[in-house]
């Protein structure tokens, strides 16, 4: 079914309201958290008009529209068909599954936010989010290089782009046939954005760009490539200038995959630009405001960051409890046990504070809000909560939780990422105390 425009937001499906074993019913505190709080906590309503994040008389809406519930619904049962069964084995192979990636253009979600006229579905932000979520629950490598294509770059260049460019690039990308890639990341320009010293020269009518780029998502495949460069030696905002390249492109290459701990399915590598020409049609946006139209454009990527992150720890609570109910220990099963219990509690309420608080980012970022301070809020905690999530996991499964039988190491190692790529923890720490200090 293809993605369709929704409305507002809706609940999350119920979790139990106990765990059941075939022998014996065990009553435990998640109820009291998941079942009586979601009576007073539901979900915002985004759709203008319509109450968005305000009262409707005495009570807050949270809740998702139907089409949203539709959405979810059915990029879960995709996943569940179709990614699940090969979630180990790609991870372990460190290879992306290509043919899944077509069905997801195939269903439309890899243009999901991007208009009808060129082939998307003109869905919400909160589509996205959902749809990136069901993937990262299934395999969070999968996940990302899928959130590169449809939110760095198709939604970038649906912003941006000219009419030509549009044309050229966005169909095949949004029908799964091509990958894409962003390219920002350089050697010694990580966290600090503006120091990077890829440069775009003008020759007569073209330019040459020169510099290399780093961990980029995509890079061993993407077909096309947006690569942020600098075109003056002004250091700062002013100066930079974004383009759109093609593999094959004389002098661009890209190196072989990197061995990561985690996210392994998904391809990263380094980009190398020797003497690449490029023509005026190729400058994506306004030259010389490249870093202004990228800081602008990538609010949306940012305010669904947490995304991977909820998905990775819904993961691990999904797994944990089937564990916790299936393993027995001293005569019962251990999600009897009271340290057991815990860990899911806090598993389920980190889950579900920082699910929350990341619609919320979503919701101000579609009204147009500034959420510089709540996007780096909500992809930290969300972040260190997944990394928790994962640790309560294995410790949950003892043993098993150690060795590649039980999908919980993978959990475990993709979530780190979420602590690293995208801004560190430690510079959404930067961006939160910057935001509190101005006044």
């Amino acid at each position: 079914m293809k993605v369709k425009p929704p409305g507002a937001m809706m609940e999350h499906p119920d979790r139990p309201n106990c765990i059941r074993d075939s022998a014996v019913e065990i009553e435990v505190v998640l109820p009291g958290l998941i079942g009586e709080m979601a009576l007073d906590h539901q979900r915002f309503s985004r759709t203008p008009g319509r109450a968005s994040g305000a009262t409707r008389g005495e009570i807050m809406d949270f809740s998702l529209s139907e089409e949203h519930r539709i959405t979810q619904a059915n990029i879960r049962k995709l996943c569940e068909r179709e990614l699940e069964p090969i979630a180990g084995l790609i991870d372990r192979e460190g290879r992306y599954p290509m043919d899944f990636h077509r069905a997801l253009g195939r269903e439309g979600y890899l243009g999901a936010l991007i208009p009808p006229d060129f082939g998307g579905s003109g869905a919400d932000l909160l589509t996205m989010y959902i749809v990136k979520e069901e993937l990262c629950r299934v395999s969070a490598g999968v996940g990302m290089s899928v959130a590169i294509c449809a939110l760095n770059f198709c939604n970038f260049l649906a912003k941006l782009g000219t009419e030509d460019q549009k044309r050229k690039y966005l169909p095949p990308v949004i029908s799964g046939e091509k990958l894409a890639s962003y390219c920002l990341t350089e050697p010694n320009a990580g966290s600090d954005t503006m120091g990077l010293q890829t440069r775009a020269s003008r020759r007569g009518d073209r330019y040459v760009i020169n510099g290399s780029k780093t961990f980029i998502t995509n890079g061993p495949l993407a077909d096309f490539f947006i690569v942020v460069t600098r075109t003056s030696g002004q250091r700062g905002v002013r100066g930079g200038t974004n383009f759109i390249l093609e593999r094959g492109s004389p002098g661009l290459s890209s190196g072989p995959p990197f061995e990561k701990l985690g996210m392994r399915c998904s391809p990263t590598s380094e980009v190398f630009l020797e003497d690449v020409e490029a023509w005026p049609s190729q400058v994506l946006g306004t030259e010389d405001q490249g870093f202004i139209d990228m800081f602008n454009t990538l609010d949306a990527e940012r305010s669904l960051a947490a995304a991977t992150a909820t998905g990775i720890a819904q993961a691990c609570l999904d797994a944990s409890l089937k564990y916790a109910r299936e393993r027995v220990q001293f005569g019962r099963p251990i999600a009897s046990f009271q340290h057991v219990q815990a860990m899911l509690v806090d598993m389920a309420t980190s889950l579900e504070l920082a699910r929350t608080f990341a619609h919320k980012v979503v919701w101000l970022y579609e009204q147009g809000r500034n959420i510089n301070r709540q996007a780096a809020m909500a992809k930290l905690f969300a972040s260190q909560m997944a990394v928790r999530a994962g640790l309560d996991a294995v410790q949950i499964h003892g043993g098993y939780g150690y060795i590649t039988e039980f999908p919980v190491e993978r959990y475990l190692r993709d979530a780190k990422l979420c602590e690293i790529g995208g801004g560190t923890t430690e510079i959404q720490k930067n961006i939160v105390a910057r935001e509190l200090l101005k006044n």
